[in-house]
């Protein structure tokens, strides 16, 4: 393997660590506020790409894309809110298996719930403008993205 090889996968190893943190700072931040076992967290970030997506499409992949970005935090934020008031708020003293059970079967309806929305094909979104185009690193093209990523976690770490 040559060193511009070594340095591309290091590259995309950090910027695919950076992403899960960032997901994974954002489910421990959840769980130490609620103190309750919530297995739908990531239904919920599905949900909110879902969202992000059908906006971009509807307001365009210019300058409506962060629009949509915020727009859909705010969507799911109100769809959190619900399930808490609906569900969550019924089970916080219940046993931890209870939760999780509880959750679960939560994930399983915002899953059909997405098939039937959304359908089981592959969507794939525009990149954020600016974040789209790639970078050349040691004679190998880098995306911006994940430059971008392999930032941003360490700041949000730092925060």
């Amino acid at each position: 393997m040559s060193f511009s090889s070594f340095v591309v996968q290091l590259l995309n190893g950090l910027a695919g660590a950076s992403s899960l943190f960032l997901v994974g700072a954002g489910l421990s931040l959840i769980f130490g506020v609620t103190r309750i076992v919530n297995f739908a967290h990531g239904s919920f970030f599905m949900v909110g790409i879902y969202i992000a997506y059908s906006l971009v499409a509807k307001l365009g992949t210019g300058l409506g894309f962060w629009p949509a970005l915020l727009l859909s935090a705010v969507a799911v934020g109100l769809l959190g809110a619900v399930v808490e008031v609906v569900l969550l708020r019924r089970i916080y003293k219940a046993p931890e298996l209870f939760q999780l059970l509880a959750t679960f079967a939560l994930v399983l309806v915002i899953k059909d719930a997405a098939l039937w929305i959304w359908g089981p094909e592959e969507l794939l979104g525009p990149r954020a403008p600016g974040l789209s185009g790639s970078v050349s690193i040691l004679g190998r093209q880098f995306p911006s993205y994940d430059l971008f990523l392999i930032v941003v976690g360490p700041v949000v770490s730092l925060l």
